[in-house]
């Protein structure tokens, strides 16, 4: 009888956990990419920059300041105005976090890979590849490496707009020597058109939170049938 009353309650416990994750499952499904930054739309390239081997260019964006148990950020998608045609095997396209006074790249995060063949004059879209959440209200950095090819970003030139407006202080930067030392400036003065996609992120405390929940239910359940055995 113990035995049977054990099982079942182990079951509750289970059909809990599963419940509990198909809700995690629908809520993650419902929670949409918000655009956290924006220099394509309204925008029509003006220029470029060259993006080469040791010449790396950048593009800064910040996410959004934490709400609620939401402190991260998954990236989502990287849309960049590409006004060559490289090939996309032969250059990379990396996400770096900033330096003090979020003024220029500092470390590597990791790469963006290509969703489909690079064309002549199109926005390209870029996603994430192993990527860790990116932390609310900090400052990151799109850099564009050139390889066998070398890309050409478009820029909007000193009329480009930018949105959020909260982000029109936001920099670019370069660097010709392969990252050791970066220049900046202003954005707003000429800005890499990109566009940011990202996702908030609840903390793991609210998904433990609600599992541990789950568990006392189950327990309580197999008390209650032990007292009435």
């Amino acid at each position: 009888m113990r035995l049977a009353t054990l099982s079942r309650s182990i079951r509750i416990c289970s059909l809990g956990v599963v419940l509990f994750g198909l809700l995690g499952l629908v809520s993650a499904a419902s929670a949409r990419a918000e655009v956290i930054f924006d220099s394509i739309t309204g925008n029509t390239a003006t220029g470029s920059t060259t993006a080469t081997v040791n010449g790396w260019k950048a593009a800064q964006f910040i996410l959004p300041a934490a709400s609620g148990d939401k402190t991260k950020f998954g990236l989502g998608s990287v849309v960049l105005n590409l006004v060559n045609n490289p090939l996309a095997t032969n250059f990379t396209v990396e996400i770096y976090d900033s330096t003090g006074g979020t003024s220029k790249p500092n470390s590597r995060i990791g790469e963006l890979v290509a969703t489909q063949p690079i064309v002549v004059g199109n926005n390209e879209f870029f996603t994430p590849s192993n990527f860790p959440n990116l932390n609310a209200a900090s400052s990151y950095w799109v850099v564009l490496k050139g390889g066998a090819s070398s890309p050409q970003w478009g820029t909007a030139g000193n009329s480009g707009l930018i949105s959020p407006v909260s982000q029109q202080g936001t920099s670019t930067a370069l660097t010709n020597n392969g990252g050791t030392s970066w220049l900046s400036n202003p954005a707003a003065n000429n800005p890499s058109m990109m566009t940011v996609n990202a996702v908030a992120v609840p903390e793991p405390s609210t998904w433990a939170m609600g599992l541990a929940g789950l568990g006392f239910a189950g327990f309580k359940v197999l008390g209650r049938r032990r007292r009435q055995g």
